[in-house]
């Protein structure tokens, strides 16, 4: 028996909504954190990949005889070797009404975007194996290639599948009884064109796997950053033709994943399939013109918006015509998700009693598009805020007074959505409110007559956000229906070991599982240990995605030390030992009886289980799968108010925010501080992706944002801080939480563009789309004939921040 640490095994457990310390922030602030680069082993070699010049292109033939032969490569291979070692291809698994598709570990015939796989060099170094590429000779066959949804949707527009007979991957409608004669009976009507532009998540750690195969034992050892590595052990025993107890994949510290590593990519398959193939440990890490031109990119969404409203600005119906760019769609569990919860989601915070919409999502010859944080809810976040805006504008109303007309109820409870989906937000109107005071709407719009009239450029936005987070199905086949599992064991030592199915990539997991686990034990913080992202370690779990890591993974990980306190308490009753069922345990007492599971079983009362652990597969109200019809069935939504104050100069098209306030509902908040980290990181990517952000092409299918000197990101500099008021609604789930990962990036763009387009009110300016880049800005104020006099050439007072009236809370 060990000795047991000195040190107190507890003061009692931490209250739910205390910001307890990081956990993980030491290691990873001291550089002691241990990612993918970090797990170098004997004899590793690595792998560069052969990647399309050409957007479109047939490929009549690959002469790989130069590379084979440069001295330090171990192999080349192209799809034709990987299928002879087994590889099997890709299946979308999305079923009717999506066209089938297919697509192999590399390409082989065709190429379809800049960037496309079609050749891997395995050598002793990456510089030898990019070397290599560069003696590898395609016969390439150039085809008329496709940039831009709606030029993708044209009658005329080149076939990436000709098999389709179109370029639309997967087309499908949805519209409320009586809409189109809600729609006509309107007394005012309106059409809006709103689009989202292409960005990429761009985590500052690339995608990137390792793989060792052990030939004694028959298994396949994997490393990779990806955000749920039990369904990407599923995806290589596939595509590998292996059984999934031959497969352990671990997901070690990341560097930011934001939804871009949610997917099983063609790469983790290849690099497998190396491993196997020379025997060898491999490696392949994405640099970063990779990561900006063929890993995942996302938003790119058109919307053909009809809305027919009364004289109180009340939305009446609301149509939704959406084209979702999908790039070529090569890629597991590509864009047609995201773009499913854009039509879920279209009607957002609002009771609008008539919705329809129609989907297509359209194939390009640009790279896959697929999940980025918030997963399809920004886009209708900003659709619902600018049909807002544009009946505010039309009926000369403030565009606080239409969103008051406009806001769900707060009865009922839970509210169902068009598509039937339970929707169970607190109160909005008194959310609303919140916001209006603490960020002191009255005074904005009176300091902002005062700027214009000093000839400044001041604009107000408000928006409000139902978020919709913990799906319990995200794909057609009910192949991955929302559930998590957790372990939590008690150590003769008294030390509690958790393990998840979760995986953190920067969220601070280990904080807020120890905060759990140790409120439900009755223990210290301190004396849990929370581990992830191994699935030898835990049998199955789904990753982090869908802002559902404290509502599943918290829920889990209650249930098991629910389940397991409760053990504890019945043993130590047949023990004589005083331990209650709930609050704080004594230190002693817990221990006797950690000692005593373990260690003196003869003791234990007569039928007791030996040992002291738990498991829990939780699942709150799943009841199986459900049909594709517009519906996600969440279990939970959290709910957020945002306004945000900004000056543009009209001459350089710059926007500064002086001032940013967001309301959060996300149900019981375990860990303020890191509530308050998730908001604003989300915050500063919404922004980045409104003021600086974009991934573009030229007409012919070549990037344009291949590096990040084209491909601007904010810095520390550029990025206000957010101010962050808690204003909790408890749900009906265990514990009590709402997802909240996902709000700020959601709410940002669309309360930004808001802002904008109300500061250049004045000069006439009218804004459809996410661009608020300062090129696009200058050029919208040019289009509404506005020209700088020598008053506005000259350098103006900073307006700065203007201190709030009341200091939130």
């Amino acid at each position: 028996m060990t000795a047991v640490d000195a040190s107190p095994l507890r003061t009692g457990p931490p209250p739910v909504g205390v910001s307890s310390p990081r956990r993980d922030g030491p290691r990873l602030a001291a550089g002691r954190a241990r990612y993918l680069a970090d797990f170098a082993v004997p004899g590793l070699c690595h792998v560069a990949i052969l990647r399309s010049p050409h957007a479109h292109a047939e490929v009549a033939a690959i002469d790989t005889a130069a590379a084979r032969a440069l001295p330090g490569v171990i192999a080349v291979v192209t799809q034709a070797e990987l299928v002879a070692a087994g590889a099997r291809p890709f299946d979308h698994l999305l079923g009717p009404p999506a066209r089938p598709l297919r697509w192999g570990v590399l390409a082989s015939d065709r190429v379809r975007f800049v960037g496309e796989p079609l050749g891997a060099v395995v050598a002793v170094d990456r510089a030898v194996a990019e070397d290599a590429l560069e003696l590898i000779e395609v016969d390439y066959r150039e085809l008329p290639a496709v940039v831009g949804v709606e030029e993708a949707a044209g009658e005329d527009a080149p076939l990436l599948y000709p098999e389709w007979g179109d370029n639309v991957l997967f087309d499908m409608a949805q519209r409320s009884p009586g809409l189109d004669d809600a729609l006509a009976a309107a007394p005012h009507r309106l059409s809006l064109r709103v689009e989202n532009h292409r960005v990429c998540g761009l985590p500052l750690e690339g995608h990137g796997v390792q793989a060792e195969w052990d030939p004694g034992r028959g298994r396949l050892r994997v490393v990779s950053s990806n955000q749920q590595p039990h369904q990407l052990r599923s995806v290589i025993a596939e595509v590998c033709d292996l059984d999934e107890a031959h497969v352990s994949v671990v997901s070690p510290d990341m560097g930011g994943g934001f939804g871009n590593k949610q997917h099983f990519t063609r790469e983790e398959c290849l690099v497998a399939l190396l491993a196997r193939m020379v025997g060898r440990p491999v490696r392949w890490s994405q640099d970063r013109t990779e990561s900006l031109t063929a890993s995942v990119h996302s938003r790119a969404q058109v919307h053909h918006v009809e809305a027919g409203y009364d004289d109180t600005g009340r939305l009446l119906a609301l149509d939704v015509r959406i084209l979702s760019d999908v790039g070529n769609p090569v890629l597991y569990f590509a864009g047609v998700g995201p773009a499913m919860v854009t039509v879920s989601s279209l009607s957002g915070a609002y009771a609008v009693a008539h919705l329809g919409w129609h989907l297509s999502c359209v194939a390009t010859n640009t790279c896959p598009v697929g999940a980025y944080r918030g997963f399809g809810q920004p886009e209708a976040h900003l659709t619902a805020e600018r049909v807002m805006d544009a009946i505010a504008g039309a009926l000369g109303l403030d565009p606080v007074e239409v969103r008051r007309v406009n806001l769900l109820p707060d009865q009922p409870r839970p509210w169902r959505g068009h598509g039937g989906q339970r929707i169970d937000p607190g109160s909005l109107g008194e959310q609303f409110e919140m916001l209006l005071d603490r960020f002191d709407y009255r005074g904005w719009r009176a300091r902002q007559a005062a700027a214009r009239a000093a000839g400044r450029y001041v604009g107000i936005g408000v928006s409000t956000l139902v978020q919709g987070t913990t799906p319990t199905q995200n794909d057609t086949a009910g192949r991955f229906g929302s559930l998590e599992m957790a372990s939590v064991t008690v150590l003769p030592d008294g030390r509690v070991d958790v393990r998840v199915g979760t995986k953190s990539q920067g969220q601070a997991h280990e904080t807020v599982f120890a905060q759990l686990a140790a409120a439900a034990l009755g223990v210290d913080e301190m004396a849990v240990h929370v581990h992830d992202g191994d699935t030898d370690a835990l049998a199955f779990g789904q990753g982090t995605w869908g802002s559902r890591s404290a509502v599943m993974g918290g829920g889990a990980v209650l249930q098991a030390a629910g389940a397991l306190r409760a053990r504890m308490a019945s043993l130590a009753a047949g023990l004589g030992i005083d331990l209650p069922a709930e609050g704080p345990l004594d230190e002693s007492a817990y221990r006797r009886v950690a000692e005593v599971a373990w260690w003196h079983p003869h003791l234990l009362p007569p039928g007791s289980p030996l040992g002291l652990a738990e498991i829990a597969v939780y699942s709150p109200g799943f009841t199986g799968p459900q049909a594709w019809g517009g519906a996600n069935h969440d279990e939970t939504y959290g709910s957020h108010a945002t306004g945000v104050a900004v000056e543009v100069d009209p001459v350089t098209g710059d926007v500064k925010i002086l001032d940013a306030l967001l309301v959060s509902d996300c149900g019981v908040v375990v860990n303020p501080a890191v509530v308050v980290g998730q908001h604003q990181g989300g915050f500063a990517q919404g922004l980045g992706a409104a003021l600086y952000e974009e991934i573009r092409y030229n007409p012919d299918g070549q990037p344009l944002s291949t590096t990040l000197l084209d491909y601007a990101i904010p810095t520390a500099t550029d990025v206000p801080v957010l101010a962050v008021v808690h204003r909790p609604t408890p749900s009906e789930l265990l514990g009590g939480m709402r997802g909240v990962g996902e709000a700020s990036i959601i709410a940002a763009p669309a309360v930004l563009v808001s802002a904008v387009e109300d500061a250049l009110a004045p000069i006439g300016v009218r804004l459809d789309s996410t661009r608020l880049h300062a090129r696009y800005l200058r050029a919208a104020v040019r289009a509404a004939g506005w020209r700088p006099d020598a008053a506005a050439w000259a350098t103006a007072e900073d307006l700065g921040h203007i201190p709030r009236t009341s200091a939130p809370a």
